[in-house]
């Protein structure tokens, strides 16, 4: 990164936790909820609202405003949100939540199990929130949905996603689901519900990059690797994956999102976003970078694949390793 990068006015002001105003409504999402919820009644001020905290990905932005509007307006969207380990797919719901908390619920799919079979997450579980109670339309997000998806054989020999993908298309349709709660029977319209996955489908954007890269090696030609994701995931790469056919006739949207560099991440490391804001929430703390952890950070998060969790993670790290001496601080250089 040379010099005239780091003295460029950032692309995203957001971003920058020198502006106070900014910084303060980030650190205190609840605050003027019911304002703020009113106020994004379009798709271009929900992708406004957006981009001040999604770090590039506009395909993803707009897809997710649209949707988001379209769930305000009684319209069933169900979409894939697909791409590498933090490039921002649920980062962005997370986003819409802060805004939409009675609309929105984002669960974790990787531990769905089919109906009669050992564990305690069924399709039914997934509705389980007081948002659905509602009647109101509403977004499920399902992440790491492609753990869910991938084909999974059991002693038998049998296809367990496959059964537990047929579970779920009645309720993507749209149907009433019967969920106990205690002693109270609670029904669910799942027509008003919006399902949204979200997956890296990683070891198909990898089968892809290699089978694109053979394609380029010919007589005297030198091999010319192609990056995961290069070319985005279609309907056909979906179910080559794993996905049925029927599960993927109900899904309107596939939305592929781009992996992000290394200077993607060193931008990143140097604002407020989506590195440094869950630190600060949880930590209540101040947290500023040189620009050679910066750097390093960076390049550990693009080399290992890992993203904006493992900055984090490191993050964490440092600051506890910080902490053990000196717990009452609250503003932290590394």
């Amino acid at each position: 990164m040379n010099s005239q990068t780091e003295q460029q006015a950032p692309s995203y002001p957001w971003y920058d936790d020198r502006v106070e105003e900014l910084r303060q409504d980030l650190a205190d999402p609840e605050e003027d909820y019911e304002d703020q919820s009113a106020f994004y009644d379009t798709p271009r001020k929900i992708y406004g609202y957006l981009s001040q905290r999604v770090w590039k990905q506009e395909e993803a932005k707009r897809a997710a405003s649209i949707i988001m509007f379209n769930c305000l307006h009684g319209i069933k969207s169900n979409a894939f949100f697909v791409g590498p380990s933090g490039c921002g797919k649920t980062h962005t719901w997370r986003c819409l939540k802060q805004i939409f908390r009675d609309r929105i619920e984002i669960v974790d799919g990787s531990n769905l199990t089919q109906d009669g079979w050992v564990g305690s997450k069924k399709w039914k579980d997934l509705l389980r929130s007081p948002i659905f109670r509602s009647g109101d339309p509403a977004i499920l997000v399902i992440d790491e949905a492609d753990k869910m998806l991938a084909p999974k054989h059991n002693s038998s020999h049998e296809n367990v996603s496959s059964a537990i993908q047929s579970e779920g298309l009645a309720m993507m349709e749209g149907t009433r689901v019967h969920i106990k709660d205690g002693a109270i029977i609670r029904e669910v319209d799942t027509s008003k519900i919006s399902f949204v996955f979200c997956g890296a489908f990683s070891n198909k954007a990898h089968d892809i990059a290699e089978k694109s890269s053979g394609a380029r090696i010919g007589f005297g030609a030198a091999p010319e690797p192609v990056q995961p994701y290069a070319r985005p995931l279609t309907e056909l790469d979906l179910t080559d994956f794993g996905v049925m056919p029927e599960f993927m006739g109900r899904i309107q949207r596939i939305v592929n999102l781009q992996m992000m560099t290394a200077d993607d991440y060193y931008e990143m490391t140097a604002r407020l976003g989506p590195v440094l804001w869950h630190i600060r929430q949880q930590y209540g703390v101040k947290v500023r970078l040189t620009p050679e952890k910066r750097r390093e950070l960076a390049e550990m998060a693009y080399r290992t694949g890992l993203g904006v969790r493992g900055i984090q993670n490191q993050i964490f790290q440092l600051l506890d390793d910080a902490r053990f001496d000196n717990c009452e601080q609250r503003s932290f250089e590394f």
